[in-house]
This record gives structure tokens, C-alpha cells and sequence, in this order.
């Protein structure tokens, strides 16, 4: 069996069907409760690897540019490459056919059996990973473990243990991003990531989530809504009252609770052990904004909303004020449908955001976006965006406050995101006087601490010659020159910069 095969095989993956001891098997795969397998001559004898027919073992010969498509298989030949001189035959294997530097790495399991293959061919490197039961022995029979399940149920399953741990939706995506990856490039190339170098760093692997997690076949995405004031009408204009007040500091309101990623992170390893409860064990990897994931666009392609002009991920019934996370799983499910967007002619997010950093639909500069320059930017702040920052300390969601769609946001029940005291309605002057010390006790567990106490000075700073442009406060002043003699050259600089701000509005 050659060229077709590998075609025909691909094609039942892609439904879904896949070879493995806890799916039910479709079309020309059938269960099996025994597969004889010969010693290291028949492994070497094969291609790849034998697999199992409705009646016998066959042998399939795959173009080596099919394998990432095929070599994801459950079902394996037992013991047969457990020993050392047949991975070496396996290995002489793929040598001759064509491979460049092949490797088979063993790694023996209390309950599983991996067999990992690595081959780079053409200049592309990829690599596989095959699992099956290891209570078997070898030369022997490859005892089928008989647990089998639907993915249709099983992702319905999923939605209701979801809802139980505080997730709003999840979905279902595939891995194939290929048509991301021209845009992905096209912004690295113009720098729009600034100081994000590990954006760059791990290229195309966040286009590839098979080549960031080995294996992954689907990828499981949620959704977990923040917002802590009442959903009602009108809270969004209560937001941007915040910002009229000049000498009170503006932290977004995702940040105003406990950190994202470690509500979100237990809550997506308890949902996995969940999977793993039910169908046994398998292989997985749980994201929350901690890795080179292209979140947004898996969470598009599996159905969780669409992706507004500020770059957002939008849905109907709950706006954007939500997070994402995702699982890579080894089993393939059946995948969500994505929906259609609702952004229609309103440009309202592009025209509201103070620095013009979504410079066209779909295409943000995050050198120019509030929340990059105060959470991710490191150095000083360019001076010509300083005045157009406010007094946003921590972020900005002007883009979302300004969006129709959020009066439908929904107001989170879990009680991590509730607003902390001193998140809002606080002074700047003292927001600018905390000690280091202040500054760890105020952000423990918070998104926030993660600046450090350098930039969240330097933030404040601004915020205040901003407040300075406005009116002339001696108390804001008084607070600037406590700081003239900072130990630190960046706060030395921005405190700097916020007096000349006074003097400017002065006439001086």
C-alpha cells in the first residue's frame, strides 16, 4: 500500500476517526483485540510501522512528507520497539528511507508505553509521538484496552464540567493555523511586537501548535469572563468617568482582581484531570497567556466569537471582556463552528484609542498601545506618547469601553476577580509614595506585581505630569520631588519629565 494510503489515512484523521484504544475506529480501521507482531526483523522489514486491518496485519509504505499526518496513532506494535536493537533497526529504517538523522527515543511509563520519532527532512524538522498500553508483552499480543468514547459526547461533557469550574464556553479547533502565518510574519517583520522578543523568538511556532507541543492534535479553548461591577447599562460609562478624574489612577479592569493566570491555569488543570478521569490518560498541555499560543485565532476558529478591528476576540452575548485559555490534547475531537463577525461599518475602537495604535482595521502597533508601553515596555516611555497616556496606569480598555457590543459583557461569579480595595479611586499621590515594600503587600497575587516597582513608579509619574498640564497641585509637585533622587535612572527621568510638564503649562 503506497502514495493513496497516506491520502486515505489523513483524510479519516481529519474526520476524526482515529486508531486508538479509547475511540471508537471508522471506515477501513476496525476494533481489534489482537495485533501479532514479528521481531525486529519485521519492524525492520516495514516502512514505518505495521498497522492493523479489519482481518491482519498489514504493512503500509507512507511518503515521508505524509508522516506528520499520519504517525498519530494509539494503536502500535507492543513490545516490538521496546528493546534497544529494534529501535536501532527502526532507526536503520528510516535511514534508508531518505530520513536525515533519525532518532527513537524510548521512554518507558507505570501505565504507557512512548515511542518518540523525530526525522528532519528537507530543512523541516517535526516529530511524532506514538501511545499504547504497556501492560503488554513482547513478541506477544497487544492487549486492546477496551474503553472507548464518543467526541461528540465528550465534548458536550466538557461544556457542563466547564460551566462547574467558572468557564463561560469552550470550544474545539484543529491545529492547522497555515493561514495565520502570513500575517503573523507581515507584523514581526514591521516590529509592531517592540520589545516583546519572544514574540519573534519562537517564529511560526506560534502558528504551529503541533510543533510547540508535539502530538497535539486538537486544541480545546475557553472562555472565563472578569468583568467584577454589575453587568448592567451604563458601567461603561462609569469606566470612562474614571478617566476624567486626573489625579486618580486608572488600572484596566482585568487587573483589578486576583492574576488571571493562576485562576485560570488551576482551573484548566482541573478540567484536564477531568478528561483524564473519564477517557484515561493521555497527552496535554494547558495554556493561560503563558506561551507562544496564537490564543485569539484558535479562539476564532473554534467558535468563541470573531475578531474585532481592535484585534479582540468579540461575542454576541458577552462583548470581549472575557479571557482565554487552552488545552493541546493528544485525542482528536470534533471541532466547533467558528461564527460570523458583527463589527459591520463601526470603526468606533479605532477612532477612541488614545496613541492611534490600531492603525487599520485588524492591525495593532503595540509600540503605540497604552497597555504595552505600561506592562510589557521596560524602558523609558517615548515622550511624544506620554501626554496621550492620561492617567492609565495599567493598562487601557478604552477600545473595549467604547465597543456596542460590551453593555452585553457579563459579570464574572467567581469571586478571584472581585475588585480589590485600592484598585480604584486612589489618589495618585499615593499611589506614588508606596515603598517596594507597599508595592509587593498591595499586588500580592495580582496581575500587577508582575511590572515590579520601577515601572509602576515610572507609570504613576507620567499619570501625575499629565494631572500637572491641568491644574497646578502642590501636593502632586511635593510627591514628584520626594522621588527627584530615586536610585533608579528611569524614575529619575519620568519624575523629571512630569515637573517640566507643570513648568510647560506654567509659561516657563
Amino acid at each position: 500500500m503506497h502514495g493513496y494510503v497516506a491520502g486515505h489515512i489523513r483524510g479519516n484523521l481529519n474526520s476524526n476517526y482515529q486508531i486508538c484504544h479509547r475511540r471508537e475506529s471508522k471506515y477501513i480501521f476496525r476494533p481489534f483485540s489482537q495485533l501479532k507482531t514479528g521481531l525486529r526483523k519485521d519492524v525492520a522489514k516495514t516502512s514505518v510501522i505495521p498497522f492493523g486491518s479489519v482481518a491482519k496485519t498489514i504493512k503500509i509504505e507512507v511518503p515521508y512528507l505524509e508522516l506528520r499526518q499520519v504517525v498519530q496513532f494509539n494503536h502500535v506494535i507492543g513490545w516490538a520497539s521496546y528493546r534497544s536493537e529494534n529501535a536501532q533497526s527502526t532507526q536503520q529504517v528510516a535511514y534508508e528511507r531518505g530520513f536525515a538523522r533519525p532518532k527513537i527515543p524510548l521512554y518507558l511509563d507505570i501505565s504507557l508505553l512512548y515511542v518518540g520519532l523525530t526525522c528532519q527532512t528537507r530543512g523541516e524538522q517535526f516529530r511524532s509521538r506514538l501511545v499504547f498500553p504497556a501492560k503488554t508483552f513482547y513478541n506477544g499480543c497487544v492487549k486492546i484496552n477496551s474503553t472507548q468514547f464518543s467526541g461528540d459526547q465528550l465534548v458536550s461533557q466538557l461544556q457542563i464540567w466547564a460551566m462547574e469550574l467558572g468557564f463561560s464556553q469552550i470550544g474545539v479547533t484543529g491545529v492547522d493555523l497555515s493561514t495565520s502565518e502570513p500575517g503573523l510574519i507581515d507584523w514581526l517583520d514591521k516590529g509592531f511586537h517592540g520589545d516583546m522578543a519572544y514574540m519573534s523568538r519562537h517564529g511560526l511556532k506560534r502558528a504551529r501548535p503541533a510543533e510547540l507541543v508535539p502530538g497535539t492534535v486538537s486544541v480545546i479553548t475557553v472562555r472565563m469572563d472578569y468583568l467584577s461591577t454589575p453587568a448592567r447599562s451604563g458601567w461603561q460609562n462609569v469606566e470612562f468617568d474614571r478617566l476624567s478624574k486626573v489625579n486618580e489612577g486608572v488600572i484596566s479592569v482585568y487587573a483589578r482582581g486576583r492574576d488571571y493566570h493562576k485562576v485560570m491555569r488551576i482551573r484548566l488543570q482541573r478540567l484536564a484531570d477531568m478528561i483524564t478521569q473519564r477517557i484515561g490518560p493521555f497527552g496535554y498541555r494547558v495554556f493561560t497567556d503563558s506561551a507562544p499560543v496564537l490564543e485569539a485565532e484558535l479562539a476564532v476558529r473554534s467558535g468563541q466569537g470573531w475578531r474585532g478591528k481592535h484585534t479582540l476576540v468579540l461575542d454576541r452575548d458577552s462583548g470581549s471582556m472575557f479571557f482565554l485559555g487552552e488545552i493541546f490534547v493528544d485525542i482528536a475531537l470534533p471541532t466547533s463552528e467558528p461564527v460570523s463577525e458583527h463589527c459591520g461599518i463601526c470603526t468606533a475602537c479605532i477612532g477612541i484609542c488614545p496613541t492611534q495604535a490600531i492603525l487599520a482595521p485588524y492591525k495593532l502597533d503595540a509600540r503605540r498601545c497604552i497597555s504595552y508601553l505600561t506592562i510589557e515596555h521596560e524602558g523609558a516611555i517615548p515622550v511624544e506618547l506620554r501626554p496621550l497616556m492620561g492617567n492609565r496606569i495599567y493598562g487601557c480598555d478604552d477600545c473595549q469601553l467604547i465597543c456596542p457590543w460590551n453593555k452585553f459583557a457579563r459579570r464574572s461569579e467567581l469571586p478571584d476577580f472581585a475588585e480589590r480595595a485600592g484598585m480604584t479611586g486612589v489618589h495618585l499621590t499615593t499611589l506614588f509614595g508606596w515603598t517596594e515594600a507597599e508595592f509587593l503587600f498591595n499586588t500580592q497575587g495580582s496581575a500587577i506585581r508582575r511590572i515590579g516597582h520601577v515601572r509602576w513608579l515610572r507609570n504613576v509619574a507620567i499619570a501625575i505630569g499629565n494631572a500637572l498640564r491641568t491644574q497646578d497641585d502642590q501636593l502632586l509637585v511635593d510627591a514628584l520631588l520626594q522621588r527627584m533622587d530615586h536610585p533608579n535612572a528611569l524614575v529619575r527621568e519620568h519624575v523629571t519629565w512630569a515637573l517640566e510638564s507643570r513648568a510647560e503649562r506654567r509659561g516657563f
